[in-house]
């Protein structure tokens, strides 16, 4: 049916509707699966299930608190705001959050949709893009992923303010304009990506709307007060990230570096966007960087950029859609570097439009004759199923975080973080050779983990091996004096061995270095219960 409707330049309401509609259905066959997934024990644990000013629902003090706090090494108050709501409405529950997530990249699509017919697409040509866009499997991370629900809620109000600034653009309407900005406001508050957003508006003023002929100092006046919130919204993050040392220094990763990998990362996300294979959670930053795949990487942007430059008075959505590709991934890809990946696949939710926009109106514009039209619709649609067959299997491996970071493993090869995170996952499960298993493949990448040096003692802990145990944790104390768990656990051993003193001093140790911990100030006063009676017996 999509195939004949392609053919046809003319489309009524109630087709639109009906395409509306199929989009939806779409994404609900791909994604409806998540229903039964857990909680990765990565990110998620802070964003939700382990923060209680989140379970406890939405809250005066919890609101106050979304807009003040650093955790999870990100300003996004409205993302928090989000989680608690839902934990109001149903609960702090894993499916819960995954089907409001999925309604969530529902209403993206849906947006993109509208913002293709906006940009001068048919509508075959619009619905196309769109399920493109939607059944992506580069997608996967951001909405199967609990903790990225601020990519989603981004993308849906940064694709919001575009919308609606072109409304303000063609009508003059201070209203409208009032409620760009609003749109906009939501988008930084969901996640800082959106800083480039102002960027995009000169785009549209460059392509469709062709304001940039009729004065562009006046175009920039207009954006001061975007540009100004921008400002405001990558210092606050730029604090945070830098607060928390989730920012890396030059010795960790050098400027030369940073560069090349970003250049093969733009490449590696054009590619993965036409051959989306072997996708995973992780990407660990290479040891060193191949120079040839860097040249090779550089050879092939700048083609791409001196052909799109070439065609832009024949075809300016070829330029528009590469400007919004390299722009809109600037603040991710990696010239300022946080975290430890190479690349990510949450970090193409925004700038794959461009790709699209560009090579989807590019199609539809030079393929005119009904055979062609009829013949590229139905190769479209073929390309379309074959997305969504790999979609449902990337998404099938979030399930939990056994499927996730195995699948992570058999892509990347051996990663600290899998392991890590394995470790976790068997340790919760209580399958402890295999818990100790990936931890000691972890540590063997990076000796310097206190974590990790706690976990393996408390894995050790559980199969009774205690002098093993706390070997670890005194390892875990020597590499970070200042970590509380391990304190605790030596006090339980402690105690364990009827020594009420030591296991005293350990336990205040872990009270003072975590003075909010409820159960180890219990055990605390239970421990000087017994050695109160251990003395009077002693008397």
């Amino acid at each position: 049916m999509v195939a004949k409707l392609w053919a046809n330049p003319i489309m009524n309401k109630t087709t639109l509707w009906f395409l509306s509609v199929v989009l939806i259905a779409l994404i609900g066959m791909v994604y409806f699966q998540m229903h039964s997934h857990e909680f990765i024990n990565w990110d998620d644990p802070y964003y939700i299930y382990e923060n209680p000013l989140v379970t406890s629902g939405l809250s005066w003090l919890g609101i106050g608190w979304a807009f003040i706090t650093g955790t999870a090494s990100n300003w996004h108050p409205l993302t928090w705001i989000s989680h608690m709501l839902d934990s109001s409405l149903f609960g702090p529950s894993p499916k819960a959050t995954h089907m409001v997530t999925m309604v969530w990249y529902m209403g993206c699509v849906l947006l993109a949709f509208f913002l293709f017919l906006k940009l001068e697409a048919s509508p075959q040509a619009a619905f196309l893009m769109a399920a493109f866009f939607g059944l992506h499997p580069l997608h996967v991370e951001s909405v199967a992923w609990a903790a990225e629900r601020k990519d989603v809620l981004c993308a849906f109000f940064f694709l919001a303010a575009s919308l609606a600034y072109l409304g303000y653009a063609r009508e003059r309407k201070m209203s409208l304009y009032l409620w760009t900005t609003l749109l906009f406001i939501l988008a930084l508050l969901s996640k800082p990506m959106a800083v480039t957003w102002p960027c995009v508006a000169l785009l549209l003023d460059y392509w469709p709307l062709k304001r940039l002929y009729h004065g562009w100092k006046q175009l920039l006046v207009e954006k001061i007060p975007w540009f100004v919130l921008t400002a405001l919204s990558s210092l606050v993050t730029f604090i945070v990230q830098n607060r928390s040392e989730a920012v890396k220094s030059i010795g960790d990763f050098s400027l030369v570096d940073r560069f090349a990998n970003a250049a093969i990362s733009y490449w590696m996300y054009i590619r993965q966007s036409f051959w989306p294979f072997d996708l995973t959670v992780f990407y660990p930053y290479p040891s060193s960087i191949n120079v040839l795949s860097v040249v090779i990487a550089c050879c092939l942007l700048g083609g791409i950029t001196l052909f799109v430059i070439r065609q832009r008075s024949r075809h300016p959505y070829l330029l528009w859609g590469w400007l919004f590709y390299l722009g809109v991934l600037v603040p991710v890809i990696g010239i300022i570097q946080v975290g430890a990946q190479a690349h990510a696949d949450r970090y193409t939710l925004l700038p794959q439009l461009g790709i699209i926009i560009g090579l989807g109106l590019f199609l539809d514009k030079i393929i005119v004759q009904k055979k062609l039209r009829r013949f590229a619709g139905m190769a479209m649609l073929i390309l379309i199923a074959i997305l969504m067959v790999l979609t449902f299997r990337q998404v099938s491996y979030w399930k939990n975080n056994v499927t996730l970071f195995n699948q992570n493993l058999s892509v990347t090869g051996p990663n600290e973080l899998a392991h890590f995170n394995l470790g976790v996952a068997y340790l919760a499960k209580n399958e402890l050779d295999l818990s100790i298993l990936h931890f000691t493949a972890s540590l063997e990448m990076n000796p310097h983990d206190a974590t990790t040096y706690n976990n393996l003692g408390l894995a050790y802990f559980r199969q009774n091996k205690i002098t093993l145990a706390e070997s670890f944790f005194r390892q875990a104390i020597a590499v970070n004096p200042y970590m509380a768990q391990p304190y605790f656990h030596l006090a339980i051993i402690k105690t364990n061995q009827g020594l009420f003193r030591a296991a005293r001093d350990y336990m205040d140790k872990a009270v003072q270095l975590a003075p909010g911990w409820t159960e180890a100030r219990e055990i605390l006063y239970q421990i000087e219960t017994l050695s109160s009676e251990r003395q009077k017996i002693d008397d």
